[in-house]
């Protein structure tokens, strides 16, 4: 499963960094030499090696969530004088290699890969044919495309981990990279952070205002599902406090998309919150054997159900969560969830107070009669069980063809005014 920030946090002051700059505008971010200790980075599904001044990546099965991360040191994450990051990649396969590129910051930002808004050549998924050499770019300056987009899509002035994802369940990928650097010269002014919602690191720390936190759940313990509770920064033990759940999407990389379809990367409900006022909570999907995440479809959507139960119990029991105002949100397989998942049953159905940045009151009318992995099957039965229940259709995305799961963590238009209907109704409900 993805822990990106924990997983890279620990490496930080183990990577070998080159500081050389090649030219005034150019800087060799790794030197692959003998001195690299390739066994420091991060791979999934992979094997990686040094070798004739390379960083040798191969994979070891076919796999949809194979690759390597390679974190930077805290002082060389600055990269906000250069305009670029490049890789020369080369594919020693015998068959052809897709992959993205990715230049990532955490923190709410959320990332940016060689896909270019301008009208460029790329769209982020790449492809090299066997024995094929390319030079890959990434803008650490460029923005979503859309109205009302204030930040960048990656933060250039702190770069914490490049990541390579080569993941595919036809092939094991094998591909040689000689170089990661930083060129070109930045625009000119800062870029403005200032609307960003900055979003901490999930730790494994005991809960507490202001933290995100792996939460077991009891019962669970034997497997490698957990799911992520956020309190607010003025929590207090004996305090009542709405709730907010979020359902992540599929592991989907592609453009500015970089979905690993588990529970930590979600931030849409963070975002939502501020870090203020509400609880959070990012469940899971479980699998088919109810032992991990299910990070592609929806595995066994009845323990899924089970699981979000519990889940909301216990943060009410323990944590002061107002189970008279459970908000529903989701990200793309997450959204669908509003509809297969949240109104399920009468159990699951009941938790809810409202859903936020979804439409479940609309008629479904998929082209097919089924909609996405079938989800449209069953769907007035479900739709009944909204029994009034407030929604939101969230304003227009980010931007034409920008599917992206942090459009709540800038602070536009349509971010604002979502919060604002959420107080809204809140305030409603508890009105004498």
């Amino acid at each position: 499963m993805h822990r990106y920030p924990e997983s890279v946090r620990p490496l930080l002051c183990a990577v070998v960094l080159a500081v050389t700059a090649v030219s005034a505008n150019a800087l060799e971010l790794f030197t692959f030499d003998r001195s690299f200790d390739a066994t420091r980075l991060t791979a999934r599904a992979a094997t990686i090696a040094v070798s004739d001044g390379a960083l040798e990546i191969t994979g070891t099965v076919p796999s949809s969530d194979s690759g390597v991360v390679l974190p930077l040191p805290e002082q060389a994450q600055d990269l906000s004088r250069f305009r670029f990051v490049e890789a020369d990649i080369e594919n020693t396969g015998d068959q052809p290699l897709r992959f993205t590129f990715w230049a990532r910051s955490g923190h709410g930002w959320g990332g940016v890969s060689t896909f270019t808004p301008d009208g460029g050549p790329t769209a982020g998924r790449e492809t090299l044919a066997p024995g094929q050499r390319g030079t890959f770019t990434i803008d650490l300056h460029t923005r979503y495309p859309g109205k009302d987009v204030y930040t960048p899509a990656t933060n250039p002035a702190a770069i914490r981990w490049l990541e390579l994802v080569v993941g595919d369940s036809r092939i094991t990928p094998s591909l040689r990279v000689r170089s990661f650097r930083a060129t070109g010269e930045a625009p000119a002014g800062p870029p403005d952070i200032s609307r960003r919602v900055l979003v901490p690191d999930v730790s494994r720390d005991l809960p507490g205002p202001g933290r995100r936190v792996y939460q077991p759940l009891p019962g669970w313990e034997k497997t490698r599902v957990t799911h992520v509770l956020s309190l607010p920064r003025e929590w207090q033990p004996g305090g009542k406090y709405p709730v907010i759940v979020e359902y992540p999407g599929n592991i989907f990389y592609h453009k500015f998309c970089h979905s690993t379809g588990t529970t930590d990367q979600g931030t849409m409900a963070y975002g939502l919150a501020r870090g203020e006022k509400f609880i959070t909570l990012n469940l899971p999907f479980i699998s088919v054997d109810g032992q991990r995440e299910q990070i592609d479809g929806w595995g066994n959507i009845e323990k899924t159900a089970d699981y979000c139960v519990a889940a909301v119990r216990a943060v009410c029991e323990q944590f002061g969560g107002d189970a008279r105002a459970v908000f529903f949100v989701g990200f793309s397989r997450g959204e669908y969830a509003a509809n297969y998942l949240a109104l399920r049953d009468d159990r699951i159905a009941s938790l809810w107070f409202a859903f936020v940045g979804t439409n479940p009151g609309r008629p479904w009318k998929p082209a097919d009669g089924a909609g996405w992995n079938k989800v449209g099957l069953g769907w007035d039965e479900r739709a009944a069980r909204l029994q009034g229940r407030p929604w939101f259709a969230a304003p227009a995305n980010l931007g034409a063809h920008v599917h992206v799961d942090v459009e709540y963590l800038e602070d536009r238009p349509s971010t604002v005014a979502t919060r604002r209907w959420m107080q809204e109704i809140l305030a409603r409900r508890t009105a004498p």
